[in-house]
């Protein structure tokens, strides 16, 4: 059975979809399919000869955002405009299956009335990571634009011998050099508010660091305060005790060996939920309500965009 894979091609790039694509070539013939525009993805003509279609965090068009009569899979992620009504309303209708890596996406799908979801959590192997110790008081940062510098030197004050190796959002890595940056930290923050999957704060983990995120899913799913990791506001951020970093060090050895036990148990049920799906023929009804839904979902979406670039330039002049 061949299975056409849909995503950006950042993520080519990154590879951070890599974990699910090894899980699909074990049950499917997986074809990728990379592109560049959202929602103009240009996937209809690839589509043709395959059964079933993985759409990955952007539905492939605006207006006809699944491949009618395919079996058609949607993987959303938390950080994009997925607290929505109408586009999940619409997901529901159309008949397609959702595999969710977050709580907060997949309760919201579900009171939109979306049924034909698997809820799954990703940790990444620590045994296929760096083993170093690192320095307790050397702190890495991704600045992505989202968690600042100045934000994390109110955590971390240089004043109290806290050394900050910072990633810039323009500058390049290789994996094992990023690896390698990271293995010489103890403290790992987490680059953005809120996230999809959040690889760099998962490798982290499973590293032994201790991380440090803004309070929002997914990261707040994986870190219990204090236990296994440290939460904090964004808007708010204070020193954090060493005694707290300590606590979080002598917990997230063992956390990362439940939540890895849990992802190979979760990982076993995908290949199965895609085989079980049905080709996406919505009834007449529900094709009436795609199509009188769609000037809602438009706007709907208009408004989140004018509301994401109102609080960053709220968090920018320091007014949020």
């Amino acid at each position: 059975m061949k299975l056409l894979f849909v995503d950006h091609e950042c993520h080519k790039k990154t590879r951070s979809a890599e974990f699910f694509l090894a899980v699909v070539r074990k049950a499917f013939e997986v074809v990728e399919h990379y592109y560049s525009q959202y929602y103009r993805t240009g996937a209809q003509k690839v589509a043709k000869d395959c059964d079933i279609a993985v759409i990955w965090e952007f539905p492939i068009s605006r207006w006809r955002f699944f491949f009618p009569g395919k079996r058609n899979v949607f993987v959303p992620m938390y950080d994009n405009e997925w607290a929505s009504y109408w586009q999940w309303k619409r997901i529901a209708w159309s008949g397609m299956g959702v595999i969710s890596f977050c709580d907060k996406v997949t309760e919201h799908a579900r009171r939109c009335g979306v049924t034909n979801i698997l809820d799954v959590r990703y940790f990444p192997d620590p045994d296929s990571l760096p083993k170093e110790k690192g320095d307790p008081k050397r702190v890495f940062l991704w600045e992505r634009g989202e968690v600042t510098q100045s934000v994390a030197e109110k955590l971390f004050p240089p004043s109290d011998g806290y050394i900050f190796d910072v990633k810039r959002a323009d500058e390049f890595l290789e994996r094992d050099a990023y690896l390698a940056r990271i293995a010489k930290c103890c403290i790992v923050i987490a680059p953005r508010r809120k996230e999809g999957i959040g690889m760099v704060f998962l490798e982290a983990m499973a590293m032994g660091r201790c991380v440090v995120a803004n309070d929002d899913a997914t990261m707040n799913e994986y870190i219990k305060n204090g236990a296994n990791g440290i939460l904090f506001s964004a808007d708010h951020a204070e020193p954090v005790p060493s005694e707290a970093i300590s606590r979080a060090m002598a917990g997230v050895g063992a956390s990362a060996t439940r939540l890895r036990l849990r992802w190979l148990a979760d990982a076993g049920k995908i290949n199965d939920f895609m085989a079980t799906q049905r080709p996406c023929r919505p009834s007449l009804l529900n094709r009436v309500k795609l199509a009188l839904s769609y000037p809602l979902y438009l706007l709907e979406g208009g408004w989140h965009v004018l509301a994401e670039r109102s609080s960053a330039i709220c968090r920018k002049n320091g007014t949020l």
